[in-house]
């Protein structure tokens, strides 16, 4: 379904390396039907987890009860809503994350068997997971500990929260995924032969290539390979070319002395101003503040 542009949520710029954020909602002096949650979507995925309080969340114009411990899982795109459903406080965590996070730089029959189905909109979650509901523990426990890494922010919180995800969305594959995509997965064609172009480019950073030049590696027209890039690896073709580029370009400032040109000329980006540019688009702050990070340390 489509709903309109105006109720789309304008998300806030992420890292598009790691691309899920947590926002803890509190409603203080709550009173009952108070809106706690505006209506809008957004092309990302989100999980509720109650942590005090009672409500009503509308998914897609399903209304479902929330108390304390219960899970809410919203699908990317659907419209949803939230209004206390009490006289009192309500507290939640909304995890909001973009599918990319869990996906495989190279093609792994494993997770295109168990993961993508919900990934890619076949396979769907249920909506809620109750507090008394046993099987919702371990879903719980991870989001938890996610939400507590992500709040204080130490040392390599990054890996534990993406870990934790991979984790979850294995346990849910196990508890939830139809046996028709055990049974018979939906192999992606073409998947073995990608891993050459991955490795290629990676070997060869600063040569261009182009999509049509990309697509004849693999033999396809290049729709066709735009679309079967970007599901296997949850970027298309420019924006993984360009990831790879600007962590390579990373690694260099922070292990050489060259100048931001010479890495700009290393990685194929010849001219230093659109390398600060991109750069920034990717890192969200310029190259510069590496440099002045690792003198002050």
């Amino acid at each position: 379904m489509t709903y309109p542009q105006d109720l789309r949520e304008k998300t806030p710029l992420w890292d598009s390396n790691y691309p899920i954020r947590f926002y803890r909602n509190r409603s203080r002096a709550a009173k009952k039907d108070d809106n706690i949650l505006y209506l809008h979507w957004h092309e990302h995925f989100e999980i509720i987890d109650m942590q005090a309080g009672k409500a009503q969340f509308h998914i897609d114009s399903r209304p479902y009860e929330a108390s304390a411990g219960d899970l809410l899982f919203v699908p990317a795109g659907a419209l949803h809503v939230g209004y206390n459903a009490s006289d009192e406080d309500v507290e939640f965590v909304a995890v909001v994350f973009n599918a990319s996070l869990l996906r495989m730089l190279h093609p792994d029959p494993v997770y295109e068997r168990y993961m993508l189905p919900f990934l890619d909109g076949r396979a769907q979650l249920p909506a809620r997971i109750g507090a008394n509901d046993e099987q919702g523990a371990p879903f719980r426990r991870l989001l938890r500990e996610s939400t507590y890494e992500f709040e204080h922010a130490a040392a390599a919180y990054e890996l534990i929260i993406k870990h934790n995800f991979h984790l979850l969305f294995a346990l849910l594959s196990r508890q939830f995924l139809p046996d028709k995509f055990v049974d018979k997965p939906a192999p992606l064609r073409h998947s073995e032969s990608f891993k050459p172009l991955i490795q290629h480019i990676e070997a060869h950073l600063a040569e261009p290539l182009s999509v049509e030049q990309a697509a004849r590696m693999v033999n396809l027209n290049p729709y066709h390979f735009c679309k079967t890039f970007k599901k296997l690896t949850g970027r298309t073709f420019v924006d993984f070319v360009n990831w790879l580029r600007i962590n390579e370009a990373d690694r260099l400032l922070r292990e050489t002395e060259w100048t931001v040109t010479e890495i700009a000329e290393s990685i194929g980006c010849g001219n230093a101003n659109y390398f600060t540019k991109l750069y920034k688009k990717y890192k969200s702050y310029p190259p510069s503040e590496v440099r002045r990070r690792l003198l002050s340390t």
